[in-house]
């Protein structure tokens, strides 16, 4: 996740150089059709960029130690150090499963805010040699 994140962070950073870098000098003569284009580029990779930074409350990888030490330890008959191993490592692995899906839905919605910027780029090139 932490991952994800900094990639976020970087695809800020690339699009606000990009855009004031390219931008400015397209928009010198006012607004055209690759400006417009290039802006609406722009609000798509912003709006991929919030549904990758939104938290989530949905990741799956803490154990409760309460719920542990009643599950395993404090029950009438308290589970073997090879069942509880088992046991924690099936659940490890569901919880993997289940963080998957949402780490694979913001790996694409990064996958396309790139693409995205580099469409915004090619937009504003193409409005500077407009003009």
């Amino acid at each position: 996740m932490e991952n994800m994140n900094t990639r976020a962070g970087s695809l800020i950073f690339a699009t606000a150089f990009a855009n004031s870098l390219l931008g400015g000098a397209a928009l010198s003569d006012g607004l055209g059709l690759w400006d417009w284009i290039a802006v609406a580029l722009l609000f798509g990779i912003g709006g991929l960029i919030v549904f990758m930074l939104w938290p989530y409350h949905q990741y799956a990888f803490r154990f409760d130690p309460e719920e542990l030490l009643d599950q395993y330890v404090d029950g009438d008959r308290p589970a073997t150090m090879s069942a509880m191993r088992r046991a924690l490592a099936l659940r490890i692995k569901a919880d993997m499963a289940s963080n998957w899906r949402i780490i694979q839905r913001l790996r694409v919605a990064l996958q396309i805010a790139l693409f995205f910027l580099l469409l915004d780029i090619l937009a504003w090139l193409f409005a500077i040699a407009a003009v």
